[in-house]
């Protein structure tokens, strides 16, 4: 009896030990921190509870998984704990090491932000994972040094990311800021050979000459950027994030729901679409954005009634643009009430022309017999596809357009204007001056022409 009195304590002694070490290491263990978000997305906050119970108990991977879902929603300090917790876990979790020190740069500690992005040399990451890759991480320190006003160490660290066209044109600008233009040239003409449409590295170039007096390279350089369509990615952040923004809440459905808009079954889209506004906060960006998308297979469900009614929720909401214009004078034309349509296309001209809306006014104007106003908007039809012509560099076939532009409505500056400046790039330099005069003659206020009208007769002058 004795002896069974002494093994019930021993395990009694035990379990008691055992309990002793689970509510300790309970207690030890940290408790995510999450932010009030039940008023701006409840499904949202549901994920966010999901999430923060599976790091409780989990590994530094739940908490890096916290912590994403956290930073693509734009919560940085809240993120920022989810990834140190993950980093004291795993010193050698990379990608946690990496999205600590962006949060701390997105918070403005930029001097601690570099020291942490410093780390990830020692560590070994997947390089696709963003944030991880080297050359993000050294771009991101050299910014850093650049928001500290430190030139120095900005240059240092751009110069260890070379090939890197983000740091090449950030290191470019500061040699060209610091007199050095020589040295920034071979940088400029490299990214140049690889992207000649790039218009920050032409912008570039034109500084760099005209700080070297090369004024004729530098209006060369000057006149490709105009043509410049490429753009070199210098900010990272909405780029690194979009992923993460997506994966939870309401997002996550608006996203599902996206990707039925390719589908021919516009009713299938159309109950869906409705089913997510049901869903949807009328204070939440996404509200707005679904409404728009319910417009788009409206319209190509041909349902003007329904149409009109979710364009006065936008308006409720305070949503009134040249698109919601469109696709209210588009549901009056689905209606055949023309006398409605047409003024709120006239008024969205006024806010972005585009080549499908003159196409219809001419129309419309051809039908009412009205040549005046037909030949107006096809005229702007036409300089808008010389233009498209024109920025890609097909100069032939945008002077062709704007002569045809010209025909129809001879009174339009704007057409002067790039008629000038195609006869200028083509070599006609006589056609040129006397396309800025009947330019400056219809708008004696128009800055461009007057200035490239002063270069011309200046260069034909004699010495």
């Amino acid at each position: 009896m004795i002896l069974f009195v002494r093994l019930l304590m021993v395990l009694l002694a035990v379990e008691l030990g055992y309990c002793g070490y689970l509510i300790s290491d309970r207690m030890a263990r940290p408790l995510p921190v999450l932010p009030a978000a039940e008023n701006i997305d409840s499904r949202l906050m549901t994920d966010f509870q999901e999430l923060a119970r599976q790091a409780e108990s989990g590994s530094s991977k739940e908490w890096v998984r916290l912590g994403q879902a956290l930073l693509g929603q734009g919560f940085y300090s809240y993120a920022e704990n989810c990834f140190q917790q993950a980093r004291q876990m795993d010193p050698h979790d990379v990608l946690a090491q990496a999205s600590y020190a962006f949060c701390l740069d997105r918070t403005g500690r930029m001097q601690a932000s570099t020291r942490e992005y410093e780390k990830l040399e020692t560590l070994s990451g997947t390089a696709d994972e963003p944030f991880t890759s080297r050359r993000h991480y050294l771009y991101a320190m050299g910014r850093n040094y650049l928001r500290e006003e430190n030139a120095e160490k900005a240059e240092e660290i751009f110069r260890l990311n070379k090939g890197f066209q983000p740091a090449d044109y950030q290191l470019a600008k500061l040699l060209v800021r610091s007199g050095r233009v020589e040295e920034a040239l071979p940088y400029i003409e490299r990214n140049l050979a690889a992207t000649p449409n790039s218009l920050i590295f032409n912008q570039l170039q034109a500084q760099a000459f005209e700080s070297l007096g090369r004024l004729a390279e530098a209006k060369q350089a000057r006149d490709k950027v105009e043509h410049a369509l490429a753009l070199v990615e210098l900010h990272f952040n909405t780029a690194l994030l979009r992923p993460y923004s997506k994966r939870h809440g309401i997002q996550k459905e608006v996203e599902a729901f996206n990707q039925l808009l390719g589908r021919n079954d516009m009713d299938h889209v159309a109950q869906k679409l409705d089913e997510l506004l049901k869903l949807l906060n009328a204070r939440l960006p996404q509200y707005q954005a679904t409404l728009i998308s319910m417009l788009e297979v409206e319209y190509q469900r041909k349902n003007p009634q329904l149409i009109l009614q979710l364009i006065q929720k936008l308006k409720a909401n305070g949503v009134v643009n040249a698109e919601t214009m469109q696709f209210e004078a588009g549901a009056y034309m689905l209606a055949g009430d023309m006398e409605k349509a047409v003024p709120l296309l006239e008024k969205m001209l006024e806010m972005t022309p585009t080549i499908e809306v003159h196409q219809t006014l001419a129309e419309y104007y051809g039908y009412q017999n009205n040549p005046e106003k037909r030949d107006y908007h096809q005229a702007k039809k036409t300089l808008l596809l010389a233009m498209i012509n024109f920025r890609n560099n097909r100069l032939k076939s945008a002077g062709e357009a704007v002569e045809r532009s010209l025909e129809l409505n001879p009174q339009d500056p704007q057409a002067w204007f790039y008629n000038a400046e195609i006869k200028r790039l083509l070599g006609d330099e006589a056609a040129a001056i006397a396309a800025y005069q009947k330019c400056l003659k219809l708008n004696p206020n128009h800055g461009r022409a007057i200035r490239e009208l002063e270069l011309l007769n200046r260069s034909s002058s004699p010495e």
